[in-house]
């Protein structure tokens, strides 16, 4: 099967869930093409055919979502998207796909496009429209925002599924977890992992360094994009390389990061303790640490509590891993293929060190 799969590039767990899936496909024989659209994807992700456009990113001020400056900045960019649309067009006139998985890309999951087959929107967004998902009810404004834009990303889906921690409904798909997490051993360190891709004020770098030299704490830290790589006393900044941020996963004694899912789900699998501070206003993240605290796989905080952390360090509570945060990629891709599990192979399962 020709699949043409678009993936938005702001925040990487697209970029990650993509890097699982297709190479999957193309071992079992689908030929895919994806289109991403965003922020530049690091490098780190390569693919056997891919291109890359101008696409709808929203905007983060002061660690918080900027719906006025998002629509600005839409409104101003509108003719780099509309060029990056036609470039879409070209790829599917010319690729002629079968299917279309967008997974929250707003390009291949535009009614506009009308590509010549099924599109599928996949995404963790898309469960946030499910009709049967528990939700909170906070933040009113943000959240009829955020389904405003779910909505707009999927304009053209023909079937909608949304990625969550549990299979609660029948439009949910499991999470994909690497592959490399299944190898790693983990192993109690002492260190704390902290990853945090958007500059905020409140969780800054200099906070960060001042509490590590205050608590005589060491630091693996990850993401900050302006602030320099290198050693702060007890806290040494990375540059961006997934190999090396999954052997000081595998090595830390807890992690603390923005509330995204995938990072969070690999720590639970590693038997990590985890805690997520959600991005101010931004209701995704906030539904995020919602679930996440509330199914037991990561502790949710309001702020940058550190110290939180490590008490949550010393407890080492370690909770049961369900069977749905241990499915396959097969299971994925049968889904969106819209076949049976029973046509693939039998997922590999990621091994749990004790």
């Amino acid at each position: 099967m020709r699949i043409l799969y678009g993936v938005h590039t702001q925040g990487q767990g697209g970029l990650a869930k993509a890097s699982v899936l297709i190479p999957r496909m193309e071992a079992l024989g689908h030929e895919v093409r994806v289109v991403s659209s965003g922020v530049t994807p690091p490098n780190c992700y390569r693919f056997t055919w891919h291109r890359h456009v101008s696409g709808m990113e929203y905007v983060v001020a002061d660690g918080r979502t900027d719906s006025l400056g998002t629509f600005n900045k839409w409104v101003r960019e509108a003719p780099l998207v509309y060029a990056s649309l036609r470039t879409v067009r070209s790829i599917c006139e010319e690729f002629q796909p079968e299917l279309v998985i967008s997974d929250f890309e707003p390009l291949t999951g535009t009614g506009i496009l009308k590509p010549k087959c099924e599109v599928v929107a996949a995404s963790r967004p898309m469960a946030l429209i499910d009709p049967q998902l528990e939700l909170p009810e906070e933040l009113a404004l943000s959240r009829k925002l955020a389904r405003t834009v779910i909505r707009l990303f999927s304009s053209g889906a023909d079937r909608r599924l949304g990625y969550h921690l549990d299979g609660c409904t029948h439009r949910c798909l499991p999470p994909v977890t690497s592959a490399e997490v299944g190898t790693l051993r983990p192993v109690c360190g002492d260190s704390l992992l902290v990853y945090n891709v958007f500059h905020t004020q409140e969780g800054s770098p200099h906070d960060l360094i001042r509490w590590a030299a205050r608590r005589k704490q060491f630091v693996k830290a990850y993401g900050f994009p302006q602030f320099r790589t290198g050693k702060y006393g007890y806290v040494t900044f990375h540059r961006p390389d997934r190999a090396a941020f999954l052997r000081d996963l595998a090595a830390c004694k807890a992690v603390v990061c923005t509330a995204g899912v995938n990072l969070p789900i690999e720590a639970h699998l590693l038997g990590k303790p985890c805690a997520v501070v959600p991005i101010p206003n931004q209701w995704e993240q906030r539904v995020n640490a919602y679930h996440l605290n509330s199914l037991g796989i990561a502790r949710s905080l309001d702020t940058w509590d550190y110290d939180a952390v490590l008490e949550q360090a010393e407890e080492r509570t370690l909770r049961p891993i369900s069977e749905w945060l241990l499915k396959g990629p097969d299971d994925v891709i049968a889904r969106l293929l819209n076949q049976t599990v029973a046509t693939f192979q039998a997922p590999s399962q990621i091994r749990i060190a004790a």
